[in-house]
């Protein structure tokens, strides 16, 4: 039956404490066997370390199996076996030390030595086992067999490892200590698992023999007391090798570094010739310097007397021996003389020879230091030469930087800048004369000063951020500042410039400063003139835009008009309605092309102009005829009246007169929507003897804003240049009329202007010397039309020409500020057979295509109220996805690309190509 087993805790206890125990001294015992000499010494160290860490190891399995208890039953050991099983141990201990002992343990051998080293603990451990004698049968778990030889193999390798990597680093403790424990865990493990694989079945044999070795507690007391003892002599053993061998080591590289060192310094010593004597004087050592210095090598000076670099001179006079028996007597030898090279050239040499002792006070030889001073001995002689020669020149030198020093303040007060120096405390070492008189002091009493007196605190504040700048980080600082000395104002530019030392180091700051109000002012002149650059570019980009739309307009119309009356289509009445049209827009047309000549011949002084006598009622009545219509036809009054004494007969150019004339009481019609325009005429007092007549045109129309009357009489502009522009016109008209009276003596002012009530220009022109005089009094005027309702034009329903039947049953809206672009639009559009609506200004589109069903919008860009981009950016923002199709007399490029940017479908200018436009729709329709 199986027996059963138990263990004494404070056996087992004391086996795991004496495992690490054995580490521990397993680990110093490598650090000895390491470090030991080779030979001898470290095999000596080999076979104790291994005796001691096997007897360990070997005590630990003897420990862990004298703690394994069976109640009842006898045991004892086999000596032999147990003998075997200790040589076995101990075999094991002296493989892992010589395995960690080699300088280098490559991972082969680490290998190699823990297989091994298993083995050997495994096979302890099992023999072990096998010298076991009692009354029962030992049966084995060839699985926990199988896993006491892995963690053998385990701790093995493990503790291999770490004797390798710990052997160098005793002086880490904890480190040292971890490491055993961790040993100490490994090997007790193996043991303990070993000893769990075997159970035991009790027989009735008691299997003792005399000669075998009986458990009892003095054998316990025998183990456990030798095994401290062996472990304790070898630790103590290996601790004092340690530190003696620490002592050594020490002393050893002290002296080695320290020699090193000087055998070094003494080769590498270039400039000095250090050599060696025996007691004899003859040379033992060379180093470098000594052979740079003589030319021999060290090879042909070793064992030969140091006199070979004496002249024959010093040889007849014994000086080398001479020299030596000094240094011997006094321990210390200086002195200087000519020495001989190898090539036979002589040298000026300084010699320095020390007598050397051993500890009996015993003459060893010399050291001697030579020197090779030839170049201090010439220059000592022409040192005696230049100081005379120096002290000339130190005198001339003065003298110059006398003048030059002049010279620089000259300069400097001269400069129309401020230059100061100051310190590191802010303490003015310097100031020019503009500096010192900008803050009204004398040269003199400034210098001394703080730059905080002499700017005062509150003006220092301002400026010390900058200062203090400088200062710390040593970049030069610049900024500008209103600066005031005395009565006067002025905007200074300062810099702050760090000034350094050899070693980089901030030892001040120059100040430099300069008025720079001139600059300044230079500045937003520029500055305002470039913006007026931009502002006349961008007028001129608007007048040319506007320009095209004004000649486009009326263009389109005179085509348009002149296409339908090609046509058959047309009733009489309509056929003479276009020719009107055509009339009309060719004489709008024509002024615009004039007024642009007119303007190019003023702007380049190229303008003839006639003075004649002409009848001065006549320009009246001219000019009362010609304007009374369009006055009637937007319902207002035209009064022309006379003040005063008024010329019969003016001397002028009459044609000029009538364009300026016509231009300015025109504008007065074009901009006033209710009430009247009044022209006073009337002859101005004489200026320097210079008789002006004027004609004072008021009206009370819509009047100038403030801002805008700047921009009258500047070529290319309007007061609104706008695309929703309420009135059209090239802008040329005021600044024309202006250049044309001046040319006739006078000139176009803007007299009164207010926003509401009306307008006052005033021209004037120089009338030549009058012979007779008008009644005063005499007016004209022309009285408001009655306007009548005009007849609706009648449209042929049913056009001929099948070009255009492709539109039928469309319905579009036209959007256009011009009636006579609507009727021709209109008129192309239903003989292509479509239902058309107008509109007459954006916001009016607007309203009509979001209420009405729509096939497409063409949509006029310059509208008054609301423009086309602003009435199409609306639309698509409600969402209107029905085409809308730019129809305008903008044709340049970048009107395209900004109408198809804003939304639009498609660009198409004025004139309008009828086909394109029919054709365009027809497509898409489809």
């Amino acid at each position: 039956m199986l027996m059963q087993t138990r263990f004494n805790p404070s056996l087992v206890a004391l086996s795991i404490f004496v495992a690490i125990f054995a580490s521990y001294v397993a680990l110093n015992l490598s650090y000895s066997v390491t470090q030991a000499h080779k030979g001898r010494a470290q095999n000596l160290w080999l076979a104790a370390g291994a005796l001691a860490l096997g007897i360990g190891i070997w005590s630990m399995h003897f420990l862990g199996m004298l703690a394994f208890e069976m109640p009842g039953m006898q045991m004892a050991y086999d000596i032999p076996l147990m003998a075997l099983s200790v040589l076995v141990a101990i075999g094991g201990s002296g493989l892992a030390l010589y395995v960690v002992s080699r300088d280098q343990v490559p991972a082969g051998s680490l290998i190699s030595g823990g297989i091994s080293m298993a083995g050997a603990i495994a096979g302890m451990h099992y023999i072990g086992m096998a010298s076991m004698r009692m009354a029962a049968v030992i049966h084995w778990n060839i699985f926990l067999v199988v896993a006491s030889i892995l963690i053998a193999l385990v701790a093995s390798f493990s503790a291999l490892f770490i004797l390798s990597h710990l052997r160098n680093k005793m002086e880490r403790p904890w480190q040292l200590l971890a490491a055993s424990i961790l040993m100490g865990i490994a090997i007790a493990g193996m043991h303990y698992t070993g000893m769990f694989a075997a159970s035991f079945t009790h027989t009735h044999e008691t299997g003792i023999d005399p000669s075998d070795v009986l458990v009892s507690s003095e054998l316990v007391s025998g183990v456990i007391t030798t095994t401290l003892i062996i472990l304790s002599l070898a630790l103590f053993g290996s601790i004092n090798q340690r530190l003696l061998l620490r002592g050594t080591q020490k002393s050893g590289e002290i002296l080695e570094n320290s020699e090193e060192k000087f055998r070094r310094l003494v080769e590498a010593v270039k400039d000095y010739a250090i050599f060696m004597l025996d007691p004899s004087g003859r040379m033992t050592t060379w180093n470098l310097g000594a052979e740079r210095i003589s030319g021999y090598s060290e090879k042909e000076v070793l064992g030969k007397p140091v006199s070979i670099f004496y002249t024959q001179a010093d040889l007849d006079n014994n000086t080398a021996e001479k020299e030596l028996v000094a240094a011997s007597t006094t321990d210390h030898f200086e002195g200087e003389g000519l020495r001989v090279r190898k090539d036979g050239s002589t040298y000026w040499a300084s010699v320095v020879i020390t007598s050397l002792h051993d500890q009996n006070g015993k003459l060893t030889g010399f050291s001697k230091v030579t020197r090779d001073i030839t170049a201090v001995k010439e220059a000592a002689q022409r040192m005696k030469r230049l100081n005379e020669e120096l002290e000339e020149r130190v005198q001339i030198r003065t003298q110059e930087l006398e003048r030059r020093e002049k010279q620089l303040r000259t300069i400097t007060n001269a400069a129309p800048i401020f230059l100061a120096q100051l310190d590191l405390t802010g303490r003015i070492l310097f100031a020019n004369e503009s500096f010192s008189k900008w803050f009204l002091r004398d040269k003199e009493s400034i210098v001394g000063q703080t730059f905080e007196e002499i700017l005062g605190p509150e003006r220092y504040l301002l400026n010390q951020p900058f200062l203090e700048k400088a200062m710390k980080t040593g970049e030069i600082t610049t900024y500008e500042r209103l600066s005031v000395s005395g009565n006067l104002n002025a905007i200074l530019g300062v810099t702050f410039v760090p000034e350094f030392d050899a070693d980089h180091k901030i030892i001040g700051i120059i100040v430099v400063a300069s008025d720079i109000t001139r600059h300044k002012e230079i500045e937003a002149e520029l500055k305002k003139a470039k913006e007026a650059a931009e502002v006349a570019n961008a007028t001129k980009s608007a007048f040319l835009a506007n320009m095209s739309h004004e000649i486009r307009t009326p263009l389109g119309a005179i085509l348009g008009f002149s296409e339908l009356l090609s046509t058959a289509e047309m009733t009489p009445q309509e056929r003479a309605n276009s020719v009107e049209v055509v009339k009309r827009n060719g004489r709008l047309l024509s002024n615009i092309i004039n007024d642009i000549l007119d303007l190019s011949k003023v702007e380049a002084g190229k303008i003839e102009v006639e003075r004649i006598q002409v009848p001065f009622n006549e320009v009246l009545k001219e000019m009362s005829s010609l304007l009374k219509l369009e006055a009637s036809e937007k319902g207002i009054e035209l009064k022309i009246k006379a003040e005063g004494n008024i010329p019969e007969q003016i001397e002028t150019d009459p044609l000029r007169l009538r364009q300026v004339l016509l231009n300015i009481v025109g504008n007065a019609i074009k901009f006033t929507r209710l009430g009247s325009v009044e022209v006073t005429v009337k002859l101005l007092p004489p200026v320097s003897g210079i008789t002006k007549l004027a004609f004072i045109v008021k009206d009370t129309g819509e009047g100038i804003a403030p801002e805008k009357v700047g921009r009258l009489f500047t070529p290319f502009t309007q007061a609104d240049v706008s695309t929703t522009r309420k009135f059209g016109g090239t802008g040329l008209g005021l600044v024309l009329s202006k250049r044309l009276a001046n040319v006739l003596g006078g000139d176009v002012v803007l007299t009164e202007s207010v926003r509401g009530i009306g307008s006052i220009f005033t021209v004037t022109i120089d009338p030549g010397l009058p012979e007779k005089a008008l009644t005063a009094g005499m007016t004209a005027s022309a009285a408001p039309a009655v306007k009548t309702p005009s007849t609706p034009k009648q449209v042929d329903p049913h056009p001929r020409d099948d070009r255009k039947a492709n539109l039928k049953e469309l319905k579009i809206l036209v959007v256009d500020d011009s009636s006579d672009n609507q009727a021709l639009i209109k008129r192309i559009l239903k003989i292509a057979g479509a239902v058309v609506e107008t509109a007459n200004n954006g916001q009016e589109g607007v309203e009509k295509a979001l209420t009405n069903n729509y096939s497409f919008v063409l949509m006029d860009l310059q509208m008054p109220i609301m423009d086309g981009y602003e009435a199409t950016k609306i639309l698509r923002e409600k969402g209107y996805i029905k085409p809308i199709i730019a129809l305008t007399a903008h044709a340049m490029k970048e009107e395209r690309e900004r109408s198809l940017r804003s939304g639009f479908d498609e660009h198409i200018t004025k004139p309008i190509d009828q086909q394109l436009l029919v054709k365009t729709l027809a497509e898409y329709r489809s």
